[in-house]
């Protein structure tokens, strides 16, 4: 599976800057007239935002660890509950209050991640290009385009709800030219299953 293209995020750039700061300010403090208690108190504050940040990101972890944990054990035990469900409605004294009652009525369905594909609809609005997709269970989906002149898709945007604009400009500032997307779902930061069929529209 591949993964969803990396970019450093606002609290990750944050915290390095804050290491430079609290090792800088040692150094360049005396120099700027600082005493040695504003210095440290100077690092204290930085080492604070540090600690709040490396919190957060450990907790960002655990759940994400938890959140695998649940989707193995869908995994896992989903596929005998659904064996027991197509059994039971298969017996001669099932009715369909019974379904209604368990809340089994209708038709059984897997989620397969190496199968899952979405449908990718395009409509141009005042912004730009409206992109469109149903999301079939997964978090989200990475978006790419060729448009104009390129030769190449390429990513631009990893998005967690079935809709995003594109408003970028034509290339070269043309009066029109031909985009085309499609969308590859993403699941537990990995993109899964098969990529959309491209959609092509007018800019």
């Amino acid at each position: 599976m591949k993964r969803k293209p990396y970019f450093p995020d606002a609290l990750s750039l944050q915290r390095a800057w804050l290491v430079n700061f609290k090792a800088k300010i040692a150094v360049y403090g005396p120099i700027l007239g600082l005493s040695a208690g504003e210095i440290t108190n100077k690092q204290n504050a930085a080492q604070a935002i540090i600690d709040a940040i490396d919190a957060a990101n450990d907790a960002i972890t655990a759940a994400k660890t938890k959140n695998q944990a649940k989707k193995l054990a869908l995994k896992d035990n989903m596929v005998p509950i659904r064996s027991s469900v197509g059994s039971m409605k298969n017996h001669d004294d099932y009715t369909e209050e019974m379904g209604v009652d368990m809340g089994i009525v209708g038709e059984e369905s897997e989620f397969d991640p190496d199968k899952v594909k979405t449908i990718v609809k395009l409509e141009k609005v005042p912004p730009g290009i409206d992109i469109k997709f149903s999301r079939e269970g997964c978090e989200g989906g990475n978006v790419y385009c060729k448009r104009g002149s390129e030769t190449a898709f390429t990513f631009i945007k990893y998005v967690i709800h079935p809709h995003t604009i594109d408003t970028r400009p034509n290339l070269d500032g043309a009066a029109s030219e031909q985009r085309q997307y499609y969308v590859i779902l993403v699941l537990d930061d990995e993109e899964v299953g098969i990529p959309s069929d491209i959609a092509t529209i007018k800019n």
